[in-house]
């Protein structure tokens, strides 16, 4: 099904809040400064990694976003946004935004007030440019572009300044993230199940235009120089101007001959290698650089690690020397969503789009037979990240979507050294999920009740308490709480449940 092919090269990335236990395999900026909860408590607070000293302890009630540029945002009470400087961790800056993204190296970030236009702000929360009315959403900069969608649908890049550099002429723009160089999708192929795919540079020229059918793209962006594809069911790497190349990271040949129970290649360039249950690291020439004594390693950015042992953890460095002595059970090392939206939203077009997601067999490029193995491309090749769920999450655009499966994604091994996944396992629910508290109160019902009068148009008509069936006893539900709307598509109407509608105050 090439159509959920198409989902994974939207406009993502793909950043996860983790607890101590799971391994990051990619990082896109430095880290100084890590959000943590401290051994014994609710709150949150901020760590120097360099140093080992908390630099403000227990201040927060919500886990802060990652300190870049030594800015951060958190949701204070309100349910709002505010930013702060670290060089004052406990004053805010700036507040009371409807959505925000995180700051960039250069120093600036997107953010919208309820009601109000998306703007480009600097580190002391001045307004650099307010962005046009019909900029429905942003990205986070990257490399000093960020991309921008429209009502339209199209997408195109601004500069830090707030300019457009690149105009709205795509059906899907990713960032910028560790190259000059992003994945495009044509606005002519948007919709198409068989699509292409196109590589441009900063100032928007196309370097080269692949099809779909010959390479299946793994991530939506390049690193270490190259964008990994699928082609022919094998893995090959193509550089900016769509030539195959060699692998620039396939120097594991002596780590693999370490006799290992499993490991994987840290951004600096090293190993994380797992033996009897405990993980150490390694360089490519499988010289020893952190026994082979913790539960866990997680390289947060080349020069520190976090060291989970039980159910603390600790900050150490390469040679696995401790840091400090801080011990913490959380670290939040990457944000929720790399996307602002501006302060209101056209319920009429909010509508429509959600009408576009479904029909009466399918949802999101999902039917009632579609496996894991159908979505293959869409999940990281580590299946350890799924062992025990089954559900698959995945950002697409403004939404978020959950593919909720019959069975777990991936299975431990008997010894949980190694994962497997559950190939046959069949898509029975999908969720779409719609983030509006950033707009005026009365969003979600106007939305909702214009998608479900509309329902019948789709083939869906009322069966029973806000439950709609269509011929092929597909179901779909729709309800909203806390500033979030859902629709749930189910794939047999007997495993479908009504949801509640409770508006904001």
């Amino acid at each position: 099904m090439k159509i959920l092919s198409r989902i994974a090269l939207t406009a993502i990335t793909t950043l996860l809040m983790i607890a101590c236990g799971s391994q990051e395999t990619t990082y896109q900026y430095k880290t100084q400064y890590l959000p943590v909860q401290l051994v014994g408590s609710e709150k949150w607070s901020i760590l120097d990694v360099n140093s080992g000293e908390v630099i403000a302890k227990d201040a927060f009630d919500n886990p802060p976003s990652p300190v870049v540029a030594g800015m951060f945002y958190v949701m204070n009470s309100e349910g709002s946004f505010d930013y702060y400087d670290v060089s004052a961790p406990t004053q805010a800056v700036a507040g009371h935004f409807g959505s925000v993204t995180s700051f960039s190296e250069e120093g600036v970030a997107v953010c919208s007030k309820v009601g109000a236009p998306l703007c480009v702000i600097d580190r002391k929360g001045a307004i650099v440019k307010q962005l046009p009315n019909e900029i429905s959403q942003c990205s986070m900069f990257a490399r000093g572009m960020a991309a921008f969608q429209n009502d339209n649908g199209s997408w195109g890049y601004i500069n830090t300044s707030g300019d457009t550099i690149v105009p709205a002429t795509f059906g899907s723009a990713n960032l910028f993230l560790y190259t000059d160089y992003a994945l495009v999708i044509p606005e002519s192929q948007a919709n198409d199940s068989v699509l292409s795919f196109s590589v441009i540079d900063k100032s928007g020229r196309v370097m080269f235009t692949a099809s779909g059918d010959e390479y299946q793209p793994l991530q939506p962006y390049y690193i270490n120089g190259v964008l990994p594809v699928v082609k022919n069911d094998s893995l090959v790497c193509l550089d900016k101007d769509g030539k195959e190349v060699a692998n620039p990271i396939d120097d594991k040949s002596k780590v693999e001959k370490g006799g290992y129970d499993d490991f994987s290649r840290t951004p600096s360039g090293d190993y994380i290698v797992i033996k009897n249950k405990k993980t150490g690291m390694v360089d490519k020439g499988n010289k020893q650089l952190i026994p082979i004594e913790h539960d866990n390693l997680i390289d947060i950015n080349g020069e520190r690690l976090i060291a989970v042992n039980g159910d603390a953890c600790h900050i150490v460095d390469r040679t696995g020397k401790a840091v400090g002595n801080v011990k913490f059970r959380n670290a939040h090392v990457s944000e929720d969503s790399p996307y602002a939206t501006r302060g209101f939203i056209d319920t009429d077009l909010a509508a429509a789009s959600m009408m576009m997601m479904f029909d009466e067999t399918s949802c999101c490029g999902a039917d009632a037979q579609t496996t894991l193995m159908d979505m293959n491309g869409m999940v990281s090749t580590d299946a350890r990240m799924y062992a025990g769920s089954n559900t698959l999450i995945l950002p697409q655009g403004p939404y978020i979507i959950q593919y909720v499966f019959d069975r777990e994604v991936a299975s431990l091994s008997s010894d949980s050294t190694a994962a497997s996944f559950n190939y046959d396992a069949r898509v029975k629910c999908v969720i779409a999920s719609l983030n509006v508290k950033h707009c005026p109160a009365n969003t979600e019902p106007s939305i909702v009740n214009k998608v479900e009068s509309r329902l019948g148009t789709k083939g869906f008509v009322l069966a029973r308490d806000g439950i709609f069936c269509s011929d092929y006893l597909t179901a779909l539900t729709l309800g909203y709480e806390k500033g979030t709307i859902q629709l749930k598509y189910y794939m047999h109407f007997n495993e479908s449940v009504p949801q509640v509608k409770n508006k904001r105050k």
